[in-house]
């Protein structure tokens, strides 16, 4: 039998209007900028630490603190039974930390309004989303995962992309898109059934093999944006055809539908993306 609970609204609406005040209050931070720089492998690779930098990851832990709150509102968390909580806080985290490092680069007023007002909408879409996967029905298991997808391309797209726009180091930008990759596509392995130790095995050959890709597409005459919807295509690619393996389906109708869609994209982005 499947525990559930009314989610509490007061809670979610709180925990949202403490991010979204931070994310407003960011318009109006200004910091010094404090270059940071080590020698990795032979290599100096350096970060200039400001707001521009540090708020971003600041919503982010918010994010994850907001997760973590409502996740243990849940029942089945109050009577011990949920186990670790840290699978949760991957989407809420990711979202605030995209939004926010989108949003503090944005100076036209009117584009600023309309990504406050989306992130109205997101964060909490995010932080509901986990807590409703929590013991999920199977009458809406379904639009959870495909919901939890929606949200993680989203983050991933806008991550990658500010990742691109870092200009940094292979070392260092190579190390962030295996992160971010590897966390999101082991949320997305998790939710789908997958146990704990597989989701984030196979999170971290996504991540390793995005990491490889960020390596050579440094070296192209790329924009942000072409950088970052790239780095997404791959993304679904290598995560999908690990996905159809897992659950069995992986074959040669499957794999070609998914290199086909690939394909579609980087024409697009030739295209299109400019």
């Amino acid at each position: 039998m499947v525990l559930t609970e009314r989610l509490d609204r007061d809670r979610l609406s709180v925990l949202t209007g403490v991010i979204i005040l931070a994310l407003a209050l960011t318009r109006f931070m200004e910091s010094p900028i404090r270059p940071l720089s080590t020698t990795i492998l032979g290599s100096t690779a350096g970060i200039d630490l400001s707001a521009t930098t540090l708020a971003p990851l600041l919503i982010g832990s918010l994010g994850l603190t907001a997760a973590e709150s409502l996740v243990r509102s849940h029942p089945l968390a109050r009577r011990g039974q949920l186990g670790r909580s840290a699978v949760y806080w991957i989407v809420p985290g990711s979202i605030s930390l995209a939004l926010a490092s989108w949003l503090i680069l944005v100076e036209d007023l009117g584009v600023w309004t309309v990504g406050i007002i989306a992130s109205s909408i997101l964060i909490p879409l995010a932080l509901a989303a986990e807590y409703r996967s929590i013991g999920p029905s199977d009458q809406n298991r379904i639009v959870l995962i495909w919901g939890q997808r929606l949200l993680v391309y989203l983050a991933a797209l806008l991550l990658f992309t500010r990742i691109f726009d870092w200009r940094a180091r292979t070392i260092l930008s190579g190390t962030a898109v295996l992160l971010v990759a590897a966390l999101l596509s082991a949320r997305l392995y998790w939710a789908n059934g997958a146990n704990r130790g597989d989701s984030i095995l196979y999170g971290l050959v996504v991540g390793f093999l995005l990491g490889q890709l960020t390596w050579v597409l440094n070296y192209w005459p790329l924009s942000s944006l072409q950088g970052g919807v790239i780095l997404l295509i791959a993304f679904y690619l290598v995560f999908g055809l690990i996905e159809q393996f897992l659950g069995g389906r992986l074959n040669r109708q499957a794999a070609l539908e998914h290199i086909g869609l690939s394909l579609a994209g980087l024409v697009l982005v030739a295209v299109v993306v400019p």
